[in-house]
């Protein structure tokens, strides 16, 4: 199984400003020496020595993923803005020929989840295929609903693909030449579903937009089957510890919340994902620092996981 994040943000994306992009030349500038830019070889080492929040930015783009499992088959999940520069990949592939098949899994539909599909460019080619799969009976009414013409000049019926949609259960599994999909309602205001991706004995867990308090953490055990001994968990921590405090019932996680529920249940690499549109890079590495140093506060919540924080680009293989 391979996964690439292709958007990692919450609720409508951050492009980097002006002043974000000045402030990394700044802060690249001072430390860098005298050395470390008489050369292009010696430039493009110095410049690979920088931490990501210097060289390069953890990612603008509201949540989109893409999975190719074992057999080939293409799982995307979730169609927000970073659905738009993974439709500009697909098309160099079968998708731009009219070729592609894809299996979409959509966590809910909230507006940073969904609002990449008008921009997927391998929509609108005719002869690809399509398999939306939801736990939400009306899920064509409510994509219908996101172009019609009042928001957006082009209609969901106008793309030119074929889409069929399907109806899940809530928390069963589905089958796709061997993969094994489970879904699991998760709390968020409005319902929302994670994922649990098992494929030639290795797990993926994909839960975004997902808000663990302590009356959730109470009934954890009620997500055994869903969380147990993943090998990688992407993981909605879109708040620090205080803010999450501070923003009860906005259906979000901290990174605290997250490592602790990966300690219960042996997950093996933690994700923090669904970044905090307000938060620049700098925070998102501060994140990351206190995450790692909560985790090494308690040799038995550490266990074997590791913590890593998600950026687009970002390719993980099971």
């Amino acid at each position: 199984m391979r996964i690439k994040l292709w958007g990692v943000r919450g609720s409508l994306p951050s492009p980097l400003s002006g002043d974000n992009i000045e402030s990394k030349i700044r802060k690249a500038l001072s430390l860098a020496k005298p050395g470390d830019i008489s050369s292009e070889e010696s430039i493009d080492s110095f410049i690979r020595s920088l931490p990501l929040s210097v060289r390069g930015t953890y990612g603008g783009n509201t949540t989109s993923i893409q999975v190719e499992t074992g057999s080939g088959d293409v799982i995307i999940l979730d169609c927000g803005s970073g659905l738009r520069p993974l439709g500009t990949e697909l098309m160099k592939g079968d998708f731009g020929q009219g070729k592609g098949v894809a299996n979409i899994f959509l966590s809910h539909t909230h507006w940073d989840h969904i609002q990449g599909i008008p921009f997927f460019v391998p929509f609108y080619i005719k002869g690809n295929r399509f398999n939306f799969y939801s736990a939400f009976p009306d899920l064509k009414k409510r994509l219908d609903h996101q172009q019609v013409f009042s928001h957006f000049p082009v209609t969901f019926d106008y793309l030119q693909s074929t889409k069929e949609f399907f109806t899940l259960g809530a928390e069963d599994e589905l089958f796709l030449n061997g993969t094994r999909v489970l879904n699991k309602i998760m709390p968020h205001p409005g319902g929302a579903y994670g994922f649990r991706i098992e494929d030639n004995g290795r797990v993926l867990v994909y839960t975004s937009d997902c808000e663990f308090n302590i009356n959730e953490i109470d009934n954890i055990e009620n997500y055994h089957q869903f969380f147990a001994d993943a090998d990688v968990a992407i993981f909605d921590t879109q708040y620090t510890f205080d803010e999450a405090i501070n923003k009860l019932d906005f259906g979000h996680s901290s990174s605290a919340i997250a490592i602790d529920i990966a300690g219960m249940f042996n997950i093996k690499r933690l994700i923090l994902f669904h970044h905090e549109p307000n938060y620049d890079d700098e925070k998102l590495e501060y994140m990351l620092f206190n995450a790692r140093t909560y985790l090494g506060m308690s040799p038995k919540r550490a266990g074997g996981l590791n913590v890593d924080i998600a950026h687009e680009g970002l390719e993980i293989a099971l």
